[in-house]
């Protein structure tokens, strides 16, 4: 590739090719799938009732105005799906790039480290979207989403599974040990617990309220809440989403430099 100067890595994405790459994973996907949709069909109905009918059996009072299976569902949602996305490009690439050598069958062709980079994070991404319709079906037919726009819900937390997805490729491109896994998603899961899932986040003090607000996911949750029982604050949700499309940019622009600098010697 000639030396233009400074360039950004998206700038060196090959939409073709990072599609022809994406193909291969979906191909791979559909050959897999009774056992890739085993987790997405169990694991939202064990949640909605062990969190919505049993936590919430104990829990009186309407929580931020709304019954708590309503309030959990879009946390159910947002746990699931976000945290299949981040499992995807980090055990699922660190699998791809040492030990199957996928990536290195990959980079042998024409294909650029940012194109493989960018298909890592869409097709993570795409695994988040297809776990998201089966589960907020499972949450329509338990009545945990109450608005007709909850058929959008999914939408946010899919921006959440890219920002998420590619912070966890930028994980993969440091990490050389897949113990060293165990050290991120502590970290992650720990993270989930300050992002208005099972809670509302007002009941944080203020301090911890700053820090929850300083992480996507929150965000995304709240997006998603909103169009999961039809509450909307214009300028808010306006700032989340504007925030959401700003981060998803700048960690991907991180990734694919980040996994350039792994990949290429």
């Amino acid at each position: 590739m000639k030396d233009t100067g400074f360039e950004l890595a998206l700038q060196r994405v090959d939409l073709r090719d990072a599609a022809a790459v994406w193909m291969r994973h979906a191909e791979i996907y559909l050959r897999l799938w009774k056992t890739e949709l085993a987790a997405p069909l169990v694991e939202p109905i064990i949640m909605v009732f062990a969190f919505g009918w049993g936590l919430g059996a104990l829990v009186a009072a309407r929580v931020a105005g709304l019954p708590y299976l309503s309030f959990v569902g879009a946390g159910v949602l947002a746990f699931a799906v976000i945290s299949r996305a981040v499992f995807e490009t980090t055990y699922g690439s660190y699998f791809r790039m040492v030990y199957q050598s996928t990536f290195d069958a990959i980079l042998a062709t024409p294909v650029e480290v940012e194109s493989l980079a960018l298909a890592e994070i869409a097709w993570a991404t795409t695994k988040a979207a297809i776990d998201s319709v089966i589960i907020l079906f499972v949450l329509l037919l338990f009545g945990a989403a109450t608005s007709p726009f909850a058929l959008l819900a999914p939408l946010p937390l899919l921006v959440g599974s890219w920002i998420m997805a590619a912070l966890s490729l930028v994980v993969t491109a440091h990490t050389r040990d897949i113990d060293s896994y165990n050290l991120y998603l502590a970290v992650y899961f720990s993270a989930l617990l300050f992002c208005g899932i099972w809670y509302p986040i007002d009941v944080m003090p203020a301090p911890l309220r700053t820090l929850a607000w300083t992480i996507p996911i929150t965000s995304a949750v709240d997006l998603a809440r909103a169009l999961s029982v039809g509450r909307f604050d214009a300028l808010r949700h306006t700032l989340e989403a504007l925030y959401l499309i700003a981060v998803a940019l700048i960690v991907t622009e991180w990734a694919l430099d980040a996994l350039r600098r792994r990949m290429v010697v």
